[in-house]
């Protein structure tokens, strides 16, 4: 939003009036040196243009102060109000909390009908120019003009002198540069910025992408940079794929922060109020509006939204697609941000159970085996259910069992980046059990598998038992060996106990 005027009732207190609105662009379009020394509005048109402007943003423009005379060697300007702005003198509304009137600002001489500005309120730009948008909304004031940024330069061309609003949904934040007749002012709105990030437990920071497993908690935080100078109609769109689950118990509590301190003046609403809300949506975060339709969060405002998921059994799996979550803003009557997401990416591991046979893999069933994570008080069994992860326990007699079957395969999904350990509990009958656990890691990102320190190029652990060692059998060399070697023995035992009975008869 921004003002602009044409010229002033008298340059000195002008002057100061233009630097008063450098900030939110009162700005002078008319001046002495580029006119006749006197005159009036209809012997000049001025223009007005914006540099910087937000592409795609309709800027509107309002005449509250109609330039009737002037002459510039005597420095004398006189206005005269707008028929549009007819009630504007008697206005008053309630702004940032505090009570505001026109008859602040300027009062109209009740013979002349000339403008008078308040020498008080010289320094007041920023009142100003909120006291004459709230009026136009209020009273639902017709623009002047309307133009629509394509690219980065809107013009307003052919316009009577006098004393202009500019106003868009990003505000009035303009500057003021110079006094010609035809103006040009910089627009220092911008578009709301939103940004989403997850919370990476492996570098302990908010990043684009995480690991999880099923059943862990995620934690998301969306930020928000308030850019535009009149905010309203701000609202956060929250999507989450079908793998995650909002969550927002005592536990794992959303949170909402503006420059820092806690923020209560939102509405949540989510799945269960999808009658309000778009479909897609997970949960919406709309912010209070107050009674004039102004946004409590004010110009320059970070907004921080810290929330949580958990992974659920229909996360993708050993995928690079990952999990999504996005996030998207809204605000002012047409505004939308891109979406920004984060990924939540979750892992699994294959075991294939065999024996070497003709020198080939023979797949071996009844094969049992646990999976663990952790050591001493740490250690933690998997519960599996289906082939997913169901949860974690420090009870032996709780862990899940997984059997192979005719194919020797097994499969464990929804697997957090780490370190787990496979233990081999009972072998198939006639073979060997592996006599210690076999360590497999997954690494960040990626999902890739080590075995025991060795890297595997998918994700199968392959698991190799051995036949126990073969008996001779009976009425083989085996039995005669041990017959032979067993007479011996009977034959040594004869003739030690011969001997030592001769020698006790001595």
């Amino acid at each position: 939003m921004s003002l602009f005027h044409k010229e002033t009732m008298k340059m000195k207190h002008m002057k100061r009036f233009v630097a008063l609105f450098a900030a939110l662009a009162l700005v002078l379009a008319m001046a002495a040196p580029a006119f006749a020394e006197s005159g009036t509005a209809a012997d000049h048109n001025g223009s007005i243009t914006i540099d910087n402007a937000v592409d795609t943003t309709t800027y509107k423009l309002y005449r509250i102060f109609d330039l009737e005379s002037y002459d510039t060697v005597k420095e004398a300007y006189s206005y005269k109000l707008n028929s549009a702005w007819s009630e504007f003198p008697s206005y008053s509304t309630t702004i940032d909390g505090a009570s505001v009137s026109a008859a602040e600002f300027f009062t109209v001489d009740s013979v002349t009908g000339y403008i008078k500005w308040a020498d008080a309120k010289k320094n007041a730009g920023a009142e100003f120019a909120k006291l004459a948008m709230a009026f136009v909304g209020e009273k639902s004031i017709a623009s002047v003009k309307d133009e629509t940024a394509s690219g980065s330069t809107v013009s307003f061309t052919g316009l009577e002198l006098g004393y202009y609003l500019v106003n868009s949904s990003l505000g009035a934040l303009c500057s003021l540069n110079t006094t010609a007749p035809n103006v040009t002012i910089k627009e220092k709105n911008g578009n709301s910025i939103i940004d989403k990030l997850v919370f990476n437990e492996e570098n302990n920071k908010f990043e684009d992408e995480n690991n999880a497993g099923i059943g862990d908690y995620v934690k998301f935080e969306i930020s928000v940079t308030v850019s535009d100078g009149q905010p309203k109609k701000y609202m956060i769109h929250d999507v989450m794929s079908e793998g995650l689950t909002f969550v927002n118990d005592a536990a794992h509590k959303m949170s909402v922060t503006v420059n820092g301190s806690d923020f209560t003046k939102y509405t949540l609403k989510t799945k269960a109020d999808s009658t309000t809300m778009d479909a897609d949506c997970t949960f919406e975060i709309a912010f209070d509006d107050d009674t004039n339709g102004a946004s409590v969060l004010k110009p320059n405002d970070n907004v921080v939204v810290t929330y949580y998921a958990q992974v659920n059994e229909q996360a993708k799996i050993g995928s690079t697609e990952g999990n999504i979550n996005k996030a998207q803003l809204t605000y002012g009557d047409n505004h939308t941000t891109n979406w920004e997401e984060t990924k939540t990416y979750v892992w699994k591991i294959d075991i294939f159970k065999y024996t070497m046979k003709n020198e080939a893999e023979q797949p071996l069933e009844n094969a049992q085996f646990v999976l663990y994570r952790g050591n001493g008080d740490d250690k933690a069994y998997a519960k599996i259910q289906d082939g997913k992860i169901t949860g974690w326990t420090k009870t032996e007699s709780e862990r899940t069992v997984l059997t192979t079957s005719n194919s020797g395969k097994l499969e464990i999904k929804g697997l957090d980046v780490g370190t787990y350990y496979l233990e081999e509990i009972e072998a198939p009958k006639g073979y060997n059990k592996l006599t210690k656990p076999i360590k497999v890691e997954i690494a960040d990102k990626t999902g890739a598998i080590t075995v025991d320190g060795t890297s595997i190029s998918d994700t199968t652990v392959k698991v190799e038992n051995k036949a126990g060692t073969t008996l001779p059998t009976t009425g083989g060399i085996g039995t005669t060996i041990f017959y032979l070697i067993g007479g011996g023995l009977m034959v040594a035992a004869a003739v030690l106990l011969i001997a030592k009975k001769r020698m006790e008869n001595k």
